[in-house]
């Protein structure tokens, strides 16, 4: 594993490493709350890094910190509220682009067409 800036000795001294408890679940992973690495990957691409305050993406074959080097944007599931009641909660804010991370199983409820409009 690598970071963009720093060597795994490194990382684990600044940042140590993460000790999940024993029978925990990882109920989110880092795509599903919208965070993207510097190259724009998310979704499966990403998963939790072994380090504190990090992100492993796949492809990149790397581990970024999720505020300094990766991107947040607003899913589609979550309200504007509850994305800054999220943002609000983390040590560090994250990098924030606007738009909305769509989803494939998400419903985005469309505006109403007058009757007769074209499609």
């Amino acid at each position: 594993m690598s970071s963009p800036t720093m060597t795994d000795e490194q990382i684990a001294e600044k940042y140590g490493r993460r000790e999940l408890q024993k029978g925990s679940v990882i109920l989110d992973e880092p795509g599903e709350l919208g965070y993207r690495c510097p190259r724009k990957h998310s979704f499966d691409c990403l998963t939790w890094s072994e380090f504190n305050d990090h992100l492993w993406c796949y492809v990149c074959q790397k581990d970024y910190h999720y505020a300094n080097d990766c991107e947040l944007i607003r899913p589609c599931w979550e309200s504007k509220k509850q994305f800054s009641e999220f943002v609000s909660r983390l040590p560090k804010k994250p990098r924030i682009i606007g738009g909305i991370m769509h989803f494939p199983d998400c419903e985005i409820p469309h505006k109403k067409r007058p009757v007769g409009a074209m499609k």
